[in-house]
C-alpha cells in the first residue's frame, strides 16, 4: 500500500497492489507519482469514499471502473455541493464507467476481495473499504476526529451509526482515514472523543 500525502485541501491518495494489479481510492492529486508508482502494473479500478472536490479530481483520468456509492452519484456533477464551485468539475459524465456498490458488496484485486462498508453521516453516499487489516475510511473517521456532517447530504445521526459500525470492527486493524495521521481501532475506541460519547448515550 503507497500513500500519496494529501494537505489541507486535498485529501490523501491510497494505491493498493496485489501482484500485478493495482487500484486507486481518492485520486484527487499526484498523477505522475502515481503513474510512476505502479510501473508496469494494470490499473483495475477506482474506488471513492464519497463525491466530494478534494477526493476525485483525477477520476477522469483513468479508463477503469469507478466504484462508489449510488447516493453519491449526483454528487459528482452538482458542483454548487461537491466543492468545484465557483469551478466547473474537470471530467465528463460520458467517459466515467461508474459501478455502484453498497453494505456488504466486495470488489476484486486480483485473487483477493475489498470489502465494502456503506458509511453515510458525512455524505448519503460515503463508504469506508476494508483490505488486509486496513481499513479506508475517508472523511467519516479520522484520528480522535470524525468527519462533518453539516455539509449537503451529511447527517448526524447517520454519522454517529457509521462510526460505531466501524469502531466495532476487531482492534488490530489500522484506520487510514482521508486526511491526517493512520491510527487503529483499538487507539480510536479509547481516545476518539465522540465514540466514547456516543457509546455511552447508546448504553444508556
Amino acid at each position: 500500500m503507497i500513500q500519496f500525502k494529501g494537505n489541507e485541501d486535498l485529501s490523501h491518495v491510497y494505491l493498493l497492489c496485489r501482484f500485478d494489479t493495482c487500484v486507486l481510492i481518492d485520486p484527487s492529486h499526484s498523477y505522475d507519482d502515481i503513474i510512476h508508482q505502479m510501473g508496469e502494473k494494470t490499473l483495475s479500478g477506482i474506488l471513492l469514499t464519497h463525491a466530494h472536490m478534494d477526493h476525485i479530481d483525477l477520476i477522469g483520468s483513468f479508463d477503469v471502473p469507478i466504484y462508489m456509492h449510488a447516493d453519491d452519484a449526483h454528487l459528482l456533477f452538482e458542483d454548487q455541493y461537491n466543492g468545484y464551485a465557483p469551478k466547473n468539475h474537470p471530467y465528463k459524465r460520458k467517459n466515467l464507467d461508474l459501478h455502484y456498490v453498497s453494505q456488504g458488496d466486495k470488489i476484486p484485486l486480483a485473487d483477493h476481495m475489498i470489502d465494502v462498508y456503506h458509511t453515510p453521516g458525512h455524505t448519503k453516499g460515503s463508504l469506508s473499504f476494508l483490505y488486509e487489516g486496513k481499513l479506508f475510511t475517508g472523511d467519516t473517521l479520522f484520528k480522535e476526529s470524525v468527519g462533518r456532517h453539516d455539509l449537503y447530504s451529511g447527517n448526524l445521526p447517520e454519522l454517529r451509526k457509521s462510526v460505531l459500525t466501524l469502531l466495532s470492527l476487531p482492534s488490530n486493524i489500522k484506520i487510514y482515514p482521508g486526511h491526517d495521521d493512520v491510527t487503529t481501532v483499538r487507539y480510536e475506541q479509547k481516545n476518539n472523543p465522540f465514540y466514547i460519547k456516543w457509546m455511552k448515550q447508546k448504553v444508556k
